[in-house]
């Protein structure tokens, strides 16, 4: 005869269900601490990407200030040669009213005076000599009248010529104009795009926890692109900006451009958007420092530089 425990038949099943109890509580356990566990890490990653769309938006911005730039060149050019154009037109149509008088002054005289041919001369002279005189006159009234006549149909043939230059040129010129302020638009769209994208980078910094934020620095904040081929001098003073100036928006550094100070890593362009105030701050400022950053030259509130402070240093 077996002996059987008297609870056999339910011990097996409890201790089933309570170890699944047991390993379903943990594993809400660690879902509740992986959803949980570091909020800071997910703010770090979003300030993360929202840097780097940033950066991506800071190269499109200087991408096309200098097809903007070039455009603006082309538009320059292109209206330098209409009113070149022009003013060649307005002096041949001056020669060719001056040409136009001669033939109608000639024209009138021939109306009034009669016939000016040598048969009529013949005809009306009163000896052989005045005759003589008479032919010889028309002879050179001819070759003059010829000569001013073929003046006459050069000016007209080259007035011809250049007015359709000028409106050719006129095209050119609109043309190259309605590129431009398209492209404006599109300069200031992106430049838009990247303002918005700015307040987000800084606003996401600020919800840091005060520890992730010293990690950071204050150029956590602060998206940067070009900083790689700075020379020392540039970083120093990149990294003066950073700490001293929060407000600034962006800095840029080495770009291609037709001037050699960005690409050869010797300038920072230090973006302030509409805050002319800080501007006028930091300008001041890095003038003052010349001598400790090595700076050559700035600036600031001239052509293309109302929206940020250029430096170049030694």
């Amino acid at each position: 005869m077996t002996f059987q425990p008297p609870f056999a038949a339910k011990s097996g099943p409890s201790r089933t269900a309570a170890a699944a109890i047991a390993i379903l509580t943990a594993l809400c356990m660690v879902w509740a601490g992986a959803a949980h566990a570091d909020p800071a890490q997910d703010e770090l990653a979003k300030l993360n990407e929202l840097t780097k769309q940033a950066q991506q938006l800071i190269e499109s911005v200087q991408a096309a200030e200098q097809d903007l730039d070039r455009k603006q060149r082309l538009q320059h050019e292109a209206e330098n040669r209409h009113a070149d154009d022009l003013a060649e037109l307005e002096a041949t149509k001056a020669q060719l009213a001056a040409y136009q008088e001669i033939v109608d002054n000639a024209a009138a005289a021939v109306y009034v005076g009669g016939r000016t041919d040598s048969v009529s001369a013949f005809l009306t002279a009163h000896s052989p000599k005045s005759l003589i005189d008479e032919l010889a006159f028309q002879r050179t009234v001819a070759d003059q009248m010829a000569v001013k006549l073929r003046g006459f149909r050069e000016a007209q043939r080259q007035a011809g010529i250049i007015e359709a230059v000028s409106a050719e040129s006129a095209a050119a010129a609109e043309a190259a104009a309605d590129a431009a302020a398209a492209l404006r638009t599109d300069l200031q769209s992106v430049q838009s795009q990247l303002d918005t994208q700015v307040r987000l980078v800084k606003a996401t910094y600020y919800t840091l926890p005060a520890a992730q934020q010293a990690l950071l620095g204050p150029g956590g904040a602060v998206p940067r692109v070009g900083m790689g081929g700075l020379v020392p001098n540039a970083r120093v003073l990149a990294a003066y900006i950073i700490a001293t100036y929060p407000g600034v928006q962006t800095i840029g550094g080495v770009r291609s451009d037709p001037l050699p100070d960005h690409p050869s890593g010797h300038a920072i362009d230090i973006m302030i958007g509409s805050d002319m105030a800080l501007g006028d701050v930091i300008n001041a400022d890095v003038q003052s420092q010349a001598e400790r950053f090595g700076v050559k030259y700035t600036m600031w509130r001239v052509a293309d530089h109302f929206n940020h402070v250029h430096i170049t240093v030694s």
